[in-house]
């Protein structure tokens, strides 16, 4: 490591020497405004680095702190594209915890693996986390959502602080540097869900929650027929918590005659949980029950002009859709252009559904049923 040497270095020298580069390297939507990385300089929030080797600079790297021996955020370590594939990346990160080892510790965020825009771009940000496991970053057990990009945080400490106290410490100094006001409207912490199998202590819960975010489409005669023992099919139903508070319904069912598949029942989150990775929990959770019943295929069914905020959802996390159309079907449900999406759940490619008959038209029958229980029981007024 003795050829690498990190320099810091002022405003004046980052601009002319390192701003070209800062620009080439990181796309826009990840690039700090000039004038935010200057006020934090400014405030003694920032540190701006230079990584050389034999003196000439081959990377760039800017540490925030707001307080001595406290929390630090790696907010930038970048090599240059000529000088990548040296080691000089993990070079330059063991120097700077050596040098930082009295903060408390040293934190990162990597764009979450799964949730790039393609498989290239997954693949870049799998890399990216094992280039700081190797180095001793160890993940948390939260992802931040932050300008409409999802993270994973990774944090370098030798101290067992609660998690809350990390999340404390960090959002005060994305608030130093970038305002409380924009902090607050752009940055949302994502907790590890809790999942609750709908029961007789819970299903009023459950039901309220579910038609919340299916308003026309209630599942309590659904919930209700499996806690009283009358659903003899399989069936299963669960509420997704962050912490203590009911943020989203998913469960599964099986249509009898199909023995290969598994249904996705009722699957939502909250409005103000969405685009959060909240879904994509929920989802992942709910494929882990199915994969107990030794299926090979989830699928579901939605509609395309009625429930059009599902669709990108539903198209990037399963493996194939098509639209159903089956005569036995009330025909009003076709306005709505219903569409079956399946995912694999074992090593099989899945196969089209194919418009065998689903019966979609009974759920929908059932709502307004479902709906008089609700009142009649005080779920719903």
């Amino acid at each position: 490591m003795e050829d690498i040497e990190l320099k810091y270095i002022g405003m004046n020298q980052f601009k002319k020497e390192v701003y070209l580069y800062y620009l080439e390297i990181f796309p826009e939507e990840e690039r700090k405004p000039i004038e935010l990385i200057q006020y934090s300089y400014e405030k003694q929030y920032t540190k701006i680095i230079e990584i050389l080797h034999k003196n000439k600079l081959v990377g760039v790297m800017l540490l925030n702190t707001v307080k001595d021996k406290g929390y630090a955020i790696l907010d930038y370590l970048a090599i240059l594209p000529q000088y990548r594939n040296n080691n000089f990346g993990t070079q330059a990160l063991k120097i700077l915890l050596e040098q930082e080892k009295e903060n408390r510790g040293v934190f990162i965020e990597i764009e979450k693996v799964g949730l790039g825009k393609n498989k290239k771009e997954n693949i870049q940000r799998e890399e990216r986390q094992k280039f700081y496991e190797k180095l001793g970053f160890k993940k948390l057990n939260f992802d931040l959502w932050l300008f409409d990009v999802i993270y994973t945080p990774y944090l370098f400490s030798n101290y067992e602080d609660d998690e809350n106290i990390i999340i404390d410490e960090i959002l005060k100094i994305y608030k130093s540097i970038s305002g409380e006001k924009r902090i607050n409207e752009n940055c949302k912490i994502i907790k590890k869900l809790r999942f609750e199998e709908i029961n007789n202590d819970n299903i009023k819960i459950g039901a309220k929650l579910q038609y919340e975010i299916f308003p026309t489409s209630s599942a309590y005669l659904f919930y209700k027929a499996k806690v009283t023992g009358k659903c003899k099919d399989l069936y299963e139903a669960y509420i997704a918590y962050v912490e203590n508070e009911p943020i989203g319904v998913t469960g599964i069912y099986e249509i009898p005659g199909y023995s290969d598949t598994v249904w996705l029942s009722w699957f939502g989150v909250k409005k103000e949980y969405r685009k959060l990775g909240y879904g994509k929990q929920i989802l992942n959770y709910t494929i882990d029950v199915a994969k107990r019943y030794n299926k090979k295929y989830l699928r579901l069914y939605t509609f395309e002009i009625w429930n059009k905020e599902a669709q990108n959802f539903y198209k990037k996390n399963m493996d194939l859709g098509e639209y159903y159309y089956n005569e036995k079907e009330q025909k009003e449900i076709f306005e709505g252009k219903p569409k079956i999406f399946s995912i694999s759940l074992c090593d099989d490619k899945v196969d089209l559904w194919n418009n065998k008959f689903i019966d979609i038209s009974a759920d929908e029958d059932s709502h307004e049923k479902a709906i008089q229980t609700m009142k009649e029981e005080g779920i719903i007024i």
